[in-house]
């Protein structure tokens, strides 16, 4: 067994069992009453990683951000919306984006201090490409309130069986490059092997754990915009790399590479699938 393997091996189930413990606290906590926490809390903290290297990736292409003030109002987001779903504040979509315009705001204040008017335009970008990848981690925070942290769990396992799906018969039969200019080991033959499997995983995860009887065609539906929205976030996170000329967004996990690596598939997939099933539901 080659080294690189045996640490995926080791990761991958240490990994799974953090994210997993956190759901099943949460869990704990709503079967007893009480509104969930912990789950919250990981995704504040796997979203805050990512922004960092987000910024990172920004500052090798030559854009280079106020880090600290930066992380900082990412994490008054995060934290912000964690705040007010806990409580239960009314109207919540009021207070969210009120939180939103105030991190706005401060952030181009911020970014008005910088003599420096060439590079303006590439900053606010920058900036504006931080707080929309905050706002879409957010979801997270969204999903596990509106629906429990299992059905979290059903979206997030969706869409990364997409990934192996895609990665599995993609090495194994791939032979029509997808967007090689982007990410030159995707193949359509690839991406139909993993929306075959984001459908047939949310059929079975989503059909158990969503709360309701979804139809057949609801749940295929939920499956393929999981696989469409993480295949398109997973390209657009290898196009910041390969911008940065960085093969990894970051060290954070050993041969898995960096948090932002970790949820490129999830930027819009957990939101995407988050506003069907809203639809689903009403």
């Amino acid at each position: 067994m080659s080294s690189r393997l045996g640490k995926r091996l080791l990761f991958g189930p240490l990994l799974i069992a953090l994210v997993g413990g956190g759901l099943w606290l949460d869990a704990q906590r709503i079967a007893g009453g009480t509104p969930p926490l912990w789950s919250p809390l990981l995704a504040t903290l796997i979203a805050l990683a990512s922004v960092k290297e987000l910024l990172q990736l920004l500052a090798g292409t030559g854009c280079v951000l106020p880090r600290w003030p930066l992380l900082a109002v990412s994490a008054s987001l995060l934290l912000a919306k964690t705040w007010v779903e806990y409580h239960g504040l009314e109207p919540r979509a009021a207070w969210h984006s009120a939180t939103l315009a105030a991190a706005t705001i401060f952030v181009a204040a911020l970014l008005l201090r910088e003599r420096d008017v060439s590079s303006g335009i590439a900053r606010a970008g920058g900036a504006a490409l931080v707080l929309l990848v905050t706002q879409l981690l957010s979801t997270l925070i969204d999903v596990v309130y509106d629906f429990g942290p299992f059905l979290l769990f059903a979206l997030v396992i969706s869409t990364k069986a997409g990934d192996m799906g895609a990665y599995l018969v993609g090495k194994s039969c791939g032979r029509h490059k997808l967007i090689p200019h982007v990410s030159p080991g995707k193949t359509v033959e690839g991406a139909i092997g993993g929306l075959a499997a984001a459908m047939a995983v949310a059929c079975w995860l989503i059909g158990h754990f969503g709360g309701r009887n979804y139809h057949l065609f609801e749940l295929l539906a939920v499956g393929a915009l999981l696989f469409v929205a993480g295949h398109v976030g997973d390209l657009f996170e290898s196009l910041w790399k390969r911008a940065a000329k960085v093969k990894d967004s970051g060290q954070l996990l050993p041969e898995f590479g960096g948090a932002l690596d970790l949820v490129d598939s999830l930027l819009f997939a957990v939101p995407a699938g988050y506003a069907l099933l809203r639809l689903f539901a009403d």
